[in-house]
């Protein structure tokens, strides 16, 4: 198809999407600014596809504060975790088996990085398996359709919404959505983060 040739529908609803890109940027902090700035640059060096998600593309979607930022990438993040180090970033919680690194910024910023990935649970309430995934596999794994929500940060879709279990429709129908039937059996505690 050449360029100009797209169906109207679709460029239609390219104009009436928010720009989640401006929505962020005009909510962070200069602090978090600069930290979004770095985790992209760095995952642009190694190759990495990088989203926000979670709690931080929620919170941002309802307008609450944006405590911290979520990053998930699609490679392994301690290698990003050691280059923010150097740049004087402090690495507060590392869980290998998880992929998952919480970090402090300079500024009091905080964040964390994760690895994209998929959970296998033998049984119900054991502790999961854990396999490299892509980004929607990731997304599709969450235990609420309100956090399954990510921001591609990549330069070719920065700013493309991705949210494989509709959760943008619940959060505006004020709606908290289990994505499995397992999700209380195989980790009870997130009985709790839905009560809270």
């Amino acid at each position: 198809m050449a360029a100009g040739d797209e169906r109207p529908e679709i460029l239609d609803a390219r104009r009436a999407m928010p720009d989640y890109m401006f929505l962020l940027e005009s909510r962070l902090s200069p602090e978090q600014r600069a930290v979004l700035v770095r985790v992209q640059e760095l995952a642009v060096a190694v190759g990495y596809n990088l989203y926000l998600t979670g709690g931080t593309v929620r919170d941002l979607i309802t307008g609450a504060t944006l405590r911290d930022l979520d990053f998930t990438v699609e490679g392994n993040p301690s290698k990003l975790a050691r280059e923010l180090e150097k740049g004087g970033a402090k690495v507060l919680v590392e869980d290998e088996h998880l992929r998952h690194i919480e970090l402090l910024f300079s500024g009091d910023c905080l964040g964390s990085i994760s690895a994209a990935r998929d959970d296998y649970y033998a049984r119900p309430g054991t502790r999961p398996e854990y396999r490299w995934s892509s980004i929607m596999e990731d997304l599709r794994r969450r235990d609420f359709s309100l956090n399954a929500i990510a921001i591609s940060l990549n330069p070719a879709s920065r700013g493309l919404l991705l949210d494989p279990a509709n959760g943008l429709s619940d959060i505006e129908r004020g709606e908290i959505r289990a994505l499995s039937i397992h999700s209380f059996t195989n980790q009870p505690a997130r009985l709790l983060r839905a009560v809270r």
